[in-house]
């Protein structure tokens, strides 16, 4: 230890005018039985505590981690889409009873169920309202697929369905070509949710809820409320058309997707490389 100290020595000469004081305490600066002890002394403030607090090691947090996860966006769409579901089976029902109760009744007294009304009451989607999104979607496979839309040639298949395979079908338009459910077939609607087993689509209303709809006069009450559908990956196969983007002109190029081999979250489909399978299961 440097016992002429010229830091301190200089620091405490801004304190003090004698140097037998600076040379005194410059002596017990260091010393165990001096006047200034090594040594760091806490005392108490004189305010109350509580003595039942947990320490920070034990705490719990202030906010549970169900409740973070509740705010996150999929998780406040997936309970949307259940609680939309849901109260479409309701209104369903309600079309089957009306139904029921009208059957023998002649046409001339038989009462209109209110389904704009009851539309409006259980806040059920329109497909109207998504038509903008699917514009945006368009937007952007173009773009994806067509880097360069100037060009008098199109890009080659085996360039474009590496792209289609991690693309975001979230605001496409997907038609059901064929499905293991018969019933599905033919329904078309833009996709709100692309979950790792099923696309929920909002379809449309009556006669534009399936392909093959247009001559037909009466409609199942399923069809009368459109609003979402949930439809399985698996077993199905859905088309969908990609506008060329050209002047004045409405071309579009015709996919399909086999939902079998589609089962992946979007994320995690976006990542992946895909790879050829057989096909015989989809055949």
């Amino acid at each position: 230890m440097n016992r002429k100290d010229p830091l301190e020595r200089h620091l405490l000469t801004r304190c003090y005018d004698s140097e037998s004081r600076i040379q005194e305490l410059l002596s017990s600066r260091y010393s165990v039985s001096g006047d200034q002890k090594p040594s760091l002394v806490l005392l108490p403030t004189g305010m109350a505590s509580d003595s039942n607090r947990p320490s920070l090691n034990t705490r719990s947090k202030t906010r549970s981690m169900d409740a973070i996860r509740k705010q996150k966006t999929r998780y406040v769409v997936r309970d949307y889409v259940k609680t939309t579901l849901n109260n479409q089976k309701k209104l369903v029902k309600k079309i089957q009873a009306h139904n029921r109760r009208y059957k023998n009744v002649d046409e001339a007294k038989r009462k209109t169920f209110p389904i704009k009304k009851m539309i409006e009451k259980y806040s059920i989607p329109q497909y109207s309202d998504f038509v903008a999104m699917n514009n945006m979607w368009q937007d952007y496979i173009q773009t994806l697929l067509f880097p360069n839309p100037d060009s008098s040639t199109l890009p080659g298949i085996g360039t474009m369905l590496p792209k289609l395979a991690t693309a975001d079908y979230h605001g496409c338009l997907l038609t059901v070509i064929d499905s293991s459910n018969k019933l599905l077939k033919g329904v078309r609607g833009i996709v709100v949710l692309d979950t790792q087993h099923t696309f929920i689509l909002v379809v449309p209303q009556n006669e534009d809820a399936k392909d093959g709809n247009d001559h037909k006069t009466s409609f199942s009450p399923t069809e009368q409320v459109g609003g979402l559908r949930a439809i399985a990956k698996k077993g199905s196969l859905f088309g969908f058309d990609v506008l060329i983007p050209k002047d004045n002109e409405e071309e579009c190029l015709g996919f399909t997707i086999a939902g079998t081999r589609f089962e992946f979250r979007s994320p995690d489909r976006a990542a992946r490389k895909f790879k050829n399978h057989k096909v015989n299961d989809l055949i």
